[in-house]
């Protein structure tokens, strides 16, 4: 189910000290990896079918996971994906990005959309005692309803798009290991930029 879970702080994690906690709406790490393998799959969607080998090796993800979740992809109702047999077999989408919302994607991986037990998409699994004279359980639908349209209202190829765009914006940068030499910074007592001096 997705739900609220408590973020702690790196300080707390680290050093012991509780500084300000953080309540996020966390997807886990099946419905994580499981979006990243849609994706991957949307990214060669008029390609040859993925093996689960190639898809772990682009997203570097384990193997034995992916396997564990292919299988609910594939045993969605509808199917999210399809398999082809043989030694060029592997995955694809069971439809073309733009037909497969991420709300499918993430339900299946996921399960119902739950900010709070009171606000589960769909019949409660759990019942809050607080249910009839709460005063917030508006609040909860209204977060549920906007995560509910933000998943809904857009498609892999939606993501695609965007993900694209991104990318125009932050070029790659390939820098040759010859070409790398180590260096110590030095700060000058005047204000001003870093120098970088060589440690030799």
């Amino acid at each position: 189910m997705l739900g609220c879970a408590r973020a702690v702080p790196l300080d707390e994690a680290v050093f012991g000290h509780k500084k300000e906690e953080a309540i996020v709406l966390r997807v886990s790490t099946k419905g994580e990896y499981g979006v990243r393998i849609m994706v991957d799959l949307a990214r060669h969607y008029n390609g040859r079918p993925r093996s689960l080998t190639d898809i772990a090796q682009a997203e570097m993800l384990p193997l034995a996971y992916l396997e564990q979740l292919v299988k609910l992809l594939r045993e969605a109702c509808p199917p999210l994906v399809t398999s082809t047999r043989g030694a060029h077999g592997g995955y694809r989408l069971s439809r073309s990005p733009d037909k497969i919302t991420m709300g499918e994607i993430v339900r299946v991986l996921e399960g119902p959309i739950a900010p709070m037990i009171c606000a589960v998409e769909g019949d409660m699994t759990q019942v809050c005692g607080f249910l009839d004279s709460c005063r917030t359980k508006y609040l909860w639908a209204k977060v549920r309803d906007a995560v509910a349209h933000t998943l809904d209202t857009m498609t892999l190829a939606d993501l695609m798009n965007e993900s694209s765009e991104q990318d125009k914006g932050m070029p790659a940068h390939f820098i040759a290991l010859s070409d790398v030499h180590v260096g110590a910074f030095y700060i000058p007592k005047q204000q001003g930029e870093p120098e970088v001096r060589p440690l030799s």
